[in-house]
């Protein structure tokens, strides 16, 4: 419940709050810290059966910061695929975390956190391009199928044609 609840709060609060390039940086980083933290809870020898709540708390923050990213990244003219990367990144999360608090054998916590590793670890460098993009403020270049990212959302679209 705690959870639902602080996902109305940080959907209250604009998109682009704070997104900065400092921001993808950081989350770069933090990525890399739960793709550590995700594969030693692959390698060790519990069941998976008790994933902290505080691993949890941190994909979802983990996922609202990519939407974050995306939007900033669209807003401020950067590459839209990198925009695309983020959106898909921050449903993949949240759909890993569906999984992961859903999952009722320990294979199928494990087949999410295996997802989630991969995630994490692309998500190191999409965090340091976007970082190097800086969403400079130059006309957005789009690539062929910008406006068909799967992770785009309907507004999104709209915005693009």
């Amino acid at each position: 419940m705690k959870r639902l609840i602080a996902c109305f709060v940080f959907c209250a609060l604009p998109l682009t709050a704070g997104a900065s390039p400092e921001l993808a940086r950081d989350w770069g980083t933090r990525a890399s810290a739960l793709y550590q933290e995700t594969v030693n809870m692959l390698n060790s020898d519990s069941d998976l059966s008790d994933v902290p709540g505080s691993y949890e708390t941190e994909i979802g923050r983990f996922a609202l910061t990519a939407g974050r990213l995306g939007s900033w990244i669209d807003g401020s003219g950067g590459p839209s695929d990198l925009g695309c990367i983020f959106r898909g990144m921050a449903a993949e999360g949240e759909n890993q975390l569906a999984a992961l608090e859903t999952a009722e054998t320990p294979a199928g916590r494990e087949q999410s956190l295996k997802r989630l590793a991969t995630m994490f670890s692309d998500a190191e460098a999409i965090g340091a391009a976007a970082a190097l993009s800086g969403g400079a403020e130059t006309p957005p270049t789009l690539h062929a199928g910008a406006g068909s990212c799967a992770a785009n959302t309907e507004a999104t679209r709209a915005a693009l044609q």
